[in-house]
């Protein structure tokens, strides 16, 4: 049975001071970071209303941050972590593909 698609992962941006006097204070835009790690911001809350793409959450605030004065908050919780192994019909337990062929290459010797 396959495993459900991991769903992206929300966030607001919110500024305490804002350098620029473009975005304001508080919350200023909503986020997802994807599975894949890259990430959309959505500015929400001036009258520049626009949307971007990142590469990562890391160059999100690098580039918004301001040193620390806007920050990050996560309204999902962190994805579940992946199992580190699964059933093998054979009843062994299957790590890696390594592992794998391991196990294939014992069973014919």
């Amino acid at each position: 049975m396959s495993q459900p698609a991991p769903l992206p992962r929300r966030f607001g941006l919110h500024r305490r001071y804002d350098l620029t006097g473009v975005s304001g204070t508080g919350l200023v835009a909503y986020g997802t970071q994807y599975p894949t790690g890259r990430v959309t911001l959505a500015w929400c809350c001036s009258e520049v209303q626009s949307v971007a793409v990142y590469d990562d959450i890391d160059d999100v605030q690098r580039i918004h941050g301001h040193g620390g004065l806007t920050e990050v908050r996560w309204i999902d919780p962190p994805p579940a972590p992946e199992p580190t192994g699964s059933a093998h019909p054979t009843g062994f337990t299957v790590l890696n593909a390594r592992a794998r062929c391991a196990t294939a290459a014992q069973q014919t010797a």
